[in-house]
């Protein structure tokens, strides 16, 4: 039986053995899924991979529900995109911990418009670091456990995502066979997420606008001054929506640290502006994102 999947060792398609559940390329290379539920295809060689403490921290805030007004908006965006196809592979891109793609996931099957989506929707989250998909597919495998357990429940679950550790600059799935794609806090950076995107297929992609975390940018950049709003764009998509998502959170130091963690300038700051950092409360801290909703032309 076929699948998305393509080969990490030689490029061919992988396909379904059905009694075992595993995956098998014409050239006898042979996967199974990780004893802790998740896919071991391919390994960056250097991934980048918070400590625990971190993990913890990021994972304690997210759950917060500090980013839900990005949540609302990009589950807003994909039931308004009226996906009409059978199954929807839908690929979440460099997932962490897997804390958007569960609460997307979650907020389409609570909505009326988002059900049917739901129902239909095969969810892929893909990333290099594996200990952040430990967390993700033990999180899945406690609320599958829970669900089974309440006798009450009378209604179709969604189904469980499929978790992928791989290299990310090349994605061990087929060509043209992803509907959706979601790339949250991330750069768009080389062909493929296009490539694997079908024709028509949608790419929502959030980034961070001038604004974000402002306050916390201070105490990096002294002499900061505020860039021009850029919307991230390709010549291969079609950009069809853009909204921008500012909102002001009152969080502590620590929490503030954590936000720090998830940006590509952390390394910036040393123990000297961590400190100073960790000692202050912020009352109004700026966040500030752009959503586009892309179509691969």
């Amino acid at each position: 039986m076929k699948s998305i999947y393509l080969c990490p060792v030689c490029d061919q398609p992988l396909l379904i053995h059905e009694a075992s559940g595993g995956l098998h390329c014409c050239k006898k290379h042979h996967f199974d899924k990780n004893e802790n539920g998740y896919w071991i295809f391919s390994q960056a060689k250097k991934p980048q991979i918070d400590s625990r403490q971190i993990m913890r921290a990021k994972r304690f805030l997210l759950e917060s529900g500090v980013f839900q007004p990005i949540v609302d908006k990009v589950e807003a965006m994909i039931t308004a995109a009226t996906l009409t196809e059978e199954e929807v592979n839908y690929l979440d891109y460099d997932c962490g911990e897997g804390y958007y793609l569960r609460e997307i996931k979650a907020k389409l099957a609570q909505s009326v418009e988002g059900q049917s989506l739901a129902k239909r929707l095969n969810s892929y989250g893909i990333t290099e670091a594996e200990n952040a998909l430990f967390s993700a597919a033990k999180i899945q495998s406690e609320a599958r456990a829970a669900s089974d357990a309440d006798a009450m429940l009378d209604c179709d679950t969604e189904s469980d995502t499929t978790f992928i550790v791989s290299t990310l600059k090349k994605l061990p799935l087929v060509s043209d066979s992803l509907e959706l794609v979601t790339l949250i806090d991330k750069q768009l950076k080389g062909k493929e997420l296009i490539r694997v995107l079908k024709p028509g297929g949608l790419l929502i992609q959030v980034s961070p606008a001038p604004r974000h975390l402002w306050q916390i940018k201070e105490y990096i950049y002294p002499d900061m001054q505020e860039k021009a709003l850029n919307i991230p764009q390709s010549s291969e998509l079609e950009l069809l929506q853009t909204e921008r998502v500012s909102f002001k959170l009152a969080i502590d130091g620590n929490q503030a640290l954590a936000l720090l963690e998830m940006t590509p300038y952390a390394w910036r700051a040393n123990d000297k502006v961590r400190k100073q950092i960790a000692d202050t409360t912020f009352e109004a801290l700026e966040i500030d994102f752009i959503i586009t909703l892309s179509k691969k032309k």
